[in-house]
């Protein structure tokens, strides 16, 4: 964030905040120099991963946008990117106006306004997803927006619809249509994507969808309490419902098929999407059919089991009439029984026993179902029925809610800490594969949740240690992108406790490397990183980068306290010191180059040297003058 006093950045003067999202800052600022108004993106600089990985996206999605500008008149022009001061930035064409998120704060829009905004949108998906770019060499085949939502659309002072924020936008090839993406938003976002990270050119379909039913009915889609909760509901498959009159019948069609659960039955491309709405809007026949909302429709009755049903009996009950006892008169007279205490007591224990039968048989039956429903629950997951974490969460706690500790659960118990640890197991593997796709904060999120789940099912120190590994990543991430101290030792904590409950896990290691890499504390960081390998794990491009990052900076800081010494003997050693952090920083560099920023810290370093050399050069000729 920009302080007050800060009000310029080069040479931008900056205005008012209009928003952030992810790690960027988003004002309003004048170019000094065009005295043109832009919308200025910032991402202040550091040297953790996930913020390289953030500014490479938006250096990348900001030549992008500005080549997909030059065809698509709704898409922002990008006027420079680059960096300036400790920031990246990209300045942007400003648009006056409202965005979708403004205008929806009152309710439903006017159908045929909603429609013809969401026909734009998807014509500018269809230049995105066709779109072709060389850049750098390298050659991209089409590009996915990934964050499309009511306030990345824009509505101009004309009336025009603009498409913002191609910024985070990711470049697909023909071999490769997926990339992970943390900066969507959940309401926006499909189950697949959800389920797995991967964006491509259908998220973005889902993604206008859900915003043509909110722009339509005045609600999304899908509701819940917690964000945790929508992912469920989203990722359980379950359609949507049907918009609600007034939504014409032809357009409740179209959004039926647009948010189908199966990725396959929906529009398979944005210009699909578009012809339909155009033809809704001409009144002519889409392609959307009513055997989609039919499905839709269809409930499942429940069936009566007939053993159960009781029907009354016909006629009265026949009474069977008591004994008649004649008398020497020749009456008659109906004995009364005799009642004592004991035949009392007898008919208290017999009531007594029934109910203890009752109860054991009723009870024997409930064990008996809790015994059916844990092995489908067990089979469900064996056979890759059911995969969503959250999902399967819900049927284990509803499940063991008599008694999770059951014998009779044993194996489903097994069965669903097995699948929470393995998907936490996937994330811990995916950050050890350093040089494979980023994790995110998000990603360590849900790992945590998912150990923490499984320590309550059956607590083990190789959990505990695994949940300690990922509060340790999430309190890490948020130190860095703070420059919180005290979050960054309560990372390095975490990763201790780990380290004790995981001794021969190289996971800890690589976390407290991370951490007092972020503390510039470079000597630990290497010890971690060689703990780490003794433990079988082999250095990745990503760990040498990190050391030699942190050799070069305390080489630049030891060199720079070096001038307090000037003359003295302290200088020389001082001076000593820096070269030796600069040469480990240059034989690092090299050993990964062209990897990451690499070969700019090669140029850096080499210049640097050249500079300590010729101090070293002076130190040692003032000195022998000296001796003379």
């Amino acid at each position: 964030m920009i302080a007050p006093a800060d009000r310029r950045i080069g040479k931008y003067e900056i205005g008012r905040k209009l928003g952030r999202g992810g790690m960027a800052d988003v004002y309003l600022a004048e170019d000094t120099e065009t005295g043109r108004a832009v919308a200025l993106k910032l991402i202040e600089r550091a040297a953790d991963a996930d913020t390289i990985e953030t500014i490479e996206a938006e250096r990348r999605g900001a030549e992008l946008q500005a080549r997909l500008a030059e065809v698509d008149r709704r898409v922002a022009r990008v006027y420079g990117a680059g960096d300036i001061e400790n920031y990246f930035h990209v300045a942007m064409e400003y648009i006056d106006g409202q965005d979708l998120a403004e205008l929806l704060r009152t309710g439903p829009l006017v159908i045929e306004f909603a429609v013809d905004t969401a026909i734009a949108v998807a014509e500018t998906l269809a230049n995105a997803h066709g779109f072709e770019a060389s850049i750098d060499g390298k050659e991209f085949r089409g590009i996915v927006h990934g964050d499309i939502k009511p306030r990345n659309i824009r509505i101009d002072s004309r009336g025009d619809v603009r498409v913002l924020d191609f910024g985070i936008a990711k470049a697909l090839s023909l071999s490769r249509r997926l990339t992970r993406n943390e900066f969507g938003s959940v309401p926006y976002a499909s189950p697949e994507r959800l389920d797995s990270g991967e964006v491509d050119a259908l998220s973005d379909l889902w993604s206008l969808a859900v915003m043509l039913y909110e722009m339509v009915t005045g609600l999304q889609p899908y509701h819940a309490e917690s964000t945790e909760r929508l992912e469920s509901m989203i990722r359980s498959r379950i359609p949507p419902p049907p918009a609600p009159d007034p939504c014409p019948e032809p357009l409740r069609r179209i959004l039926i098929k647009a948010t189908a659960p199966d990725a396959g039955t929906r529009y398979q491309s944005a210009r699909a999407f578009a012809d339909d709405l155009i033809a809704f809007r001409h009144g002519t026949p889409v392609h959307a059919t009513t055997e989609d909302l039919d499905a839709t429709r269809r409930t499942t009755r429940a069936e009566i089991d007939a053993a159960t049903r009781r029907t009354a009996p016909e006629g009265g009950e026949t009474r069977r009439k008591p004994p008649v006892r004649n008398w020497p008169d020749g009456t008659a007279q109906i004995p009364k029984p005799r009642r004592t205490a004991f035949s009392k007591a007898m008919r208290v224990v017999v009531a007594l026993a029934i109910l203890a039968v009752l109860y054991g048989a009723w009870d024997l039956f409930a064990n008996y179902l809790m015994y059916q429903h844990g092995q489908q629950l067990k089979r469900d997951i064996q056979a890759e029925q059911v995969t969503d974490p959250e999902l399967i969460w819900t049927r284990w706690t509803e499940l063991s809610k008599r008694n999770p500790s059951s014998l009779l659960l044993y194996s489903p118990r097994k069965a669903v800490k097995e699948t929470l640890v393995g998907t936490a197991d996937r994330v811990i593997g995916a950050y050890r594969k350093a040089d494979g796709p980023p994790v995110y904060q998000k990603d360590w999120e849900r790992a945590r949740n998912t150990l923490a789940r499984a320590l309550a099912i059956d607590p083990d120190d190789q959990v505990r240690g695994k949940l300690r590994v990922a509060e340790g990543h999430v309190a890490r991430i948020n130190g860095a992108a703070h420059r919180d101290a005290t979050q960054l030792q309560a990372a390095a904590d975490a990763f201790t406790q780990a380290d004790r409950l995981l001794p021969h896990s190289p996971d800890p290691e690589l976390g407290l490397a991370r951490v007092y890499y972020n503390l510039r504390d470079i000597d630990h960081a290497s010890a971690a990183l060689e703990e780490a390998e003794r433990r079988g794990y082999q250095l990745a491009n990503r760990d040498k980068l990190q050391l030699a990052d942190g050799y070069r900076d305390r080489a630049a800081l030891t060199f720079a306290d070096s001038a307090n010494v000037h003359g003295l003997p302290q200088e020389k050693d001082e001076v000593e010191r820096a070269a030796a952090d600069f040469e480990r920083a240059l034989d690092l560099y090299q050993s990964v180059a062209p990897y990451g920023n690499a070969s700019t810290g090669i140029v850096r370093v080499q210049a640097s040297l050249v500079t300590v050399r010729a101090r070293l050069q002076q130190t040692a000729e003032s000195g022998a003058g000296e001796h003379k």
